[in-house]
């Protein structure tokens, strides 16, 4: 099935399969910028880091707006075909793994990338991402420049979000947190180094 030239899963089940779903975040990504707001964005010759990849629609967005390189996390075998053919060609990395605190922590990404720092991440780990950056150093966390985050189910973890607000804060940075779809239980963190 293809999507303004993507290629997405045919039959995964759930929202994975929804034609409709893709089509939304294509536009979330591409028209509404929801990854490129209080001065947080992809910048021409960024190193970027797309943790849940899914298809690589993100992953094309900071290629487009002038990444040097952008290194794909994506976990579900069923996906990694149609991030491979989307990304072919392109200057990008495909990993495929689970990010999250049990499993590849954001310390291991620095290693793979094998520089100082990092321009931009963005993380869309359904669920994981609380533990993963409650559990991560701080000298890690100052070697990332800019973050967009998206906290699943926040209602339920306010306190966990806080947590992590006042130690990016703590560590030098800028925070601001925005709710872009109002009937959901997602927030979207905004995190830019000072």
């Amino acid at each position: 099935m293809k999507l303004y030239n993507y290629k997405i899963p045919k039959q995964l089940g759930g929202i994975d399969s929804d034609i409709n779903w893709y089509k939304d975040v294509h536009k979330e990504i591409w028209f509404d910028h929801e990854y490129s707001r209080y001065g947080v964005e992809v910048k021409e010759n960024n190193i970027v880091v797309d943790c849940g990849a899914n298809v690589g629609l993100f992953s094309l967005y900071a290629l487009h707006k002038g990444a040097k390189h952008v290194y794909s996390y994506e976990c579900s075998e069923e996906i990694i075909p149609s991030l491979t053919y989307n990304l072919k060609d392109t200057n990008s990395t495909i990993i495929k793994g689970y990010v999250g605190d049990k499993h590849i922590k954001i310390e291991n990404i620095l290693n793979f990338v094998n520089l100082p720092f990092i321009d931009f991440i963005k993380i869309d780990i359904e669920w994981a991402e609380y533990d993963l950056l409650l559990n991560t150093p701080n000298e890690f966390l100052k070697r990332i420049n800019n973050w967009v985050i998206e906290f699943h189910d926040f209602n339920n973890n306010a306190v966990k979000m806080l947590q992590i607000i006042e130690m990016f804060s703590k560590c030098g940075f800028d925070c601001s947190l925005e709710q872009i779809h109002k009937n959901s239980n997602l927030m979207l963190l905004y995190i830019k180094k000072r």
